[in-house]
């Protein structure tokens, strides 16, 4: 039967061994197999032994490829599983990994969103929404989701949405009715959600100066005309020309005023 003749240690790794069965190199072995079987030159081992051995430092190899996964942040179960399925490791000892992790407080799927949670109010523009996505995409359970989405929007200082939304109008151009929707639209995409933007845009000022939104009506007016007049003329021509500029949310008095200060009477007007 096979004989251990000879246990080194690895010149690279210093928690690895080379186990040597009748004077020919076997397998490498870490620090932990080495003790758990409290393997010893001279000693005897079977086959069956040897399966053993084998199989438990594989085992070993994956539960430090997932510490050594887990140092650098936070994972979750689906998250350790895809990276140990990248290295090819058995869903056996995946199994294993994951509930040896459990044990050892690695994983924490609480913790996990909680983390998440704090990091992304103090360092993000994202409402929970995107936090929830996250959460799933993560892997985790849908109570713990629910939770924590919920202590999210309870946590997120309401001055902190009006300020994103105040960056994001001042983007937006155009009638107050428009920019509230353009608005609505991207706070909805970064995640808050209808009660939390209704009550947010309840704090901001969306006044603005008379001159500046008389030049953006005069701007779209020359567009919207010029666009139609390829296809239409006379009072379709006006027809379309109002058409288009009420979806962009001008009231149909103030559309009116601008047709009448831009000459155009009939439809047939060319608007340089």
């Amino acid at each position: 039967m096979p004989k251990i003749t000879k246990i080194e240690v690895q010149k690279k790794n210093k928690e690895r061994f080379n186990l040597y069965l009748d004077g020919a190199f076997e397998m490498g072995i870490d620090i932990d197999t080495y003790v758990h079987f409290n393997l010893k030159k001279d000693q005897i081992v079977d086959a069956q032994e040897m399966e053993k051995i084998q199989n438990y430092d594989q085992y070993r190899q994956a539960i430090n490829a997932a510490i050594q996964y887990l140092s650098y942040r936070k994972r979750t179960d689906h998250e350790v599983i895809q990276h140990l399925q990248k290295k090819e490791i058995s869903e056996t000892v995946i199994a294993k990994v994951i509930e040896y992790c459990h044990a050892q407080r690695l994983i924490d799927h609480e913790d996990y969103a909680n983390s998440l949670k704090n990091t992304m109010i103090l360092t993000t523009d994202k409402g929970p929404g995107i936090f929830r996505q996250k959460m799933r995409d993560a892997g985790v359970e849908q109570h713990i989701i629910d939770k924590y989405a919920d202590k999210y929007e309870s946590e997120q200082p309401l001055e902190d949405i009006v300020k994103v939304a105040n960056k994001i109008l001042k983007q937006k151009k155009g009638p107050t009715v428009k920019r509230k929707e353009k608005l609505t639209q991207s706070l909805l995409q970064k995640g808050y959600s209808f009660e939390i933007i209704k009550e947010a845009m309840s704090e901001m000022d969306f006044e603005q100066p008379a001159e500046e939104l008389d030049n953006l009506l005069q701007q779209e007016l020359e567009k919207i005309y010029n666009k139609y007049s390829r296809k239409y003329s006379g009072r379709k021509l006006i027809n379309k020309t109002i058409e288009g500029l009420m979806r962009k949310g001008y009231k149909y008095d103030n559309i009116k005023d601008k047709l009448e200060e831009s000459g155009i009477a009939d439809g047939t007007e060319e608007i340089e």
